[in-house]
């Protein structure tokens, strides 16, 4: 079991590091399809491909900053939906839910990337579900449905934690902070090709991840018993594991 946790993990990372090859190959060093016959012109964010343009986080995407919900409303018992209040159960990509709230006010739908506000500013994860956010993160979409090109480009931009905007050391950023942030805006035909290879890597993540979490909680349940003696191995071969 524990093999093919990892085997997992190590084709997750793979595709992320393929993704992320990808996304720097096409909108860092600008070689992207037919980019033999575009020239670059100067912009605020430097050098960038003509027919481009940037933009503003505010006007490229939805972002909901979070708050905490007080204390009482907490509980452990999976009741309301997952809260996260920060990184602290941050993954590699989605993070793990440990606490739940009854109270919804600040929600993250699955597949909105979630924002670390506060130290360490810039961490991120992708929700997995349908969450709460409190006053350590933010929840941002994409308004045009490209949103794993929009991981992809906050992940580049913030590769460096606590930073900002021109590499402004920060402990927190305010609402204003994060819509100021400066975005690439290539043509919608580059991103739709970047999105066509990409989309069917990140649902593998996914899958793959889910994978993980039902091997590591199927395994959680046996080891013990396993250590107690209390489970007879040729349940385990028979496939039938009472639980």
């Amino acid at each position: 079991m524990d093999d093919l946790i990892d085997d997992n993990e190590r084709r997750i990372e793979i595709l992320e590091e393929m993704a992320r090859r990808l996304y720097r190959e096409w909108f860092v060093h600008f070689r992207f399809p037919g980019h033999e016959d575009i020239e670059l012109i100067d912009a605020n964010l430097g050098p960038i491909p003509q027919g481009w343009s940037e933009t503003h986080l505010a006007e490229a995407c939805s972002l909901v900053m979070g708050q905490s919900p007080k204390s009482e409303y907490y509980n452990d018992i999976g009741e309301g939906l997952p809260f996260h209040q920060g990184v602290s159960d941050f993954g590699s990509r989605f993070p793990t839910h440990t606490k739940w709230t009854t109270v919804d006010n600040r929600i993250a739908e699955p597949g909105d990337i979630l924002f670390s506000v506060r130290a360490p500013v810039g961490r991120i994860n992708v929700a997995p579900d349908r969450l709460v956010v409190g006053r350590g993160l933010s929840a941002i979409r994409a308004l045009d449905e490209h949103q794993n090109f929009l991981l992809m480009q906050l992940k580049d931009k913030f590769a460096v934690e606590d930073s900002i905007g021109g590499g402004t050391i920060f402990n927190a950023v305010t609402k204003k902070d994060m819509e100021s942030i400066v975005l690439l805006r290539p043509t919608g035909s580059v991103v739709a090709q970047f999105e066509a290879v990409v989309a069917p890597m990140a649902d593998l993540v996914a899958n793959l991840s889910q994978q993980n979490n039902a091997l590591q909680e199927a395994r959680d349940l046996i080891l013990p018993r396993l250590v107690a003696g209390t489970l007879d191995v040729s349940e385990l071969d028979s496939g039938l594991v009472p639980v």
